[in-house]
């Protein structure tokens, strides 16, 4: 079988901001099923350091601009004239996108709604694009596929009709989260704040993160503690998030606030598993990878309250009102200042626990697809 997979979406897939999902999941497939060949097309240049297995064609396909038309001429037309050569069985959009004027049997992935709302990642845009076509997207889709129930219910809620052909993949996680021993520890926060505590924010340097919020409730935890303890944000810089950056510049402590950009899987676990708390600020995720990787290196979590946190986290996570900075900021603070309260927290039980890679979704993925 030949399967065509809009790979796009993989030139920005990172550990912190997206939780390279989409990657480990073909990547995954593609080894599970060396019988089928595979032919990724791109729309750049293709990511440094990723490996393909031998049944996968890499096919560039450069964009043309990052108009809106530019975007619509890519999928329309030079990704299905790109397709026909190669006599494709399937595809499969990462990125829940297909080309409406290609009937090829098509599959497609449903990371993130957040763009329903404005609050998605990718450019305004991609994300006006996506809103405008979403609901011919999935009536065309053979087959679509969700990676959380905040995620199934969202999409059941704009689409009821795709129930039948809906499936919710199975939670994976890289097996680099762990617990860490006192001392590797105390080697991560002498690696990233000069020993001191820290808060930990994973997620990209994007106005649909709440960076700024999280930077205002950490000034008022500094004036009410008064302790060494730091901010670090890991995630990639975007155009979005400019005015962030600009904040950080006159920020009064921003001394306290340590960047790092474009970790990859390691790091970010070692920056997890050596996290004080991680702090979880978005709120229209679908899936809140972050507190999973937290949980499974056994660090307490606070988080804005939304449905993807509460599908990860249940009880075992701290809860801050959305609408309410004083709230984010005193959450951070009683965590900090009760030892008692963060061992109750990770004492509790997560609803869910993840598998220790996306090859079990990618095998569900699979069978679903060609069911």
């Amino acid at each position: 079988m030949q399967i065509a997979v809009n790979a796009a979406c993989l030139r920005q897939d990172m550990p912190a901001d997206t939780g390279r999902v989409a990657t480990e999941m073909i990547l995954a497939m593609c080894r599970q099923q060396p019988g089928h060949q595979f032919t990724l097309f791109f729309d750049g240049e293709i990511p440094a350091g990723l490996s393909f297995p031998a049944n996968v064609t890499k096919v560039v396909l450069p964009l043309k601009g990052n108009k809106a038309w530019h975007r619509y001429w890519w999928l329309e037309w030079q990704l299905v004239g790109a397709m026909k050569p190669f006599r494709p069985d399937m595809f499969l959009g990462l990125d829940g996108a297909l080309p409406l004027r290609s009937k090829i049997p098509a599959g497609l992935l449903i990371r993130d709604l957040s763009f329903l709302r404005d609050a998605g990642l990718q450019s305004w845009v991609q994300q006006r694009a996506l809103k405008k076509n979403m609901a011919k997207y999935l009536e065309r889709a053979r087959k679509v596929a969700v990676l959380s129930d905040t995620g199934k219910d969202e999409v059941l809620r704009y689409a009821p009709a795709v129930k039948d052909k809906l499936v919710r993949l199975d939670t994976g996680l890289s097996a680099l989260y762990k617990p860490l021993e006192w001392e590797q520890r105390e080697a991560v926060k002498k690696a990233f704040t000069g020993g001191a505590e820290y808060f930990l924010v994973t997620g990209s340097m994007h106005p649909r993160n709440n960076i700024i919020p999280v930077l205002k409730a950490f000034s008022a935890l500094k004036k009410r503690q008064r302790s060494n303890i730091r901010l670090v944000l890991a995630g990639s810089v975007t155009p979005a998030g400019a005015d962030i950056i600009t904040a950080l510049q006159s920020y009064k402590f921003r001394q306290d606030v340590v960047n790092v950009e474009n970790a990859d899987e390691d790091t970010l676990a070692r920056l997890t598993g050596g996290a004080y708390a991680l702090v979880y600020p978005s709120r229209f995720e679908g899936l809140a990878l972050p507190v999973y990787a937290a949980q499974r290196c056994e660090v307490p979590v606070i988080a804005l309250d939304n449905a993807a946190a509460r599908e990860a986290g249940g009880d075992t996570v701290l809860y801050a009102d959305p609408a309410s900075l004083d709230d984010l900021s005193e959450k951070m603070s009683l965590l900090y200042k009760d030892e008692q309260l963060r061992g109750r927290l990770l004492a509790k039980e997560s609803p869910i626990r993840p598998f220790s890679s996306w090859e079990h979704a990618a095998a569900q993925l699979w069978a679903h697809l060609t069911a």
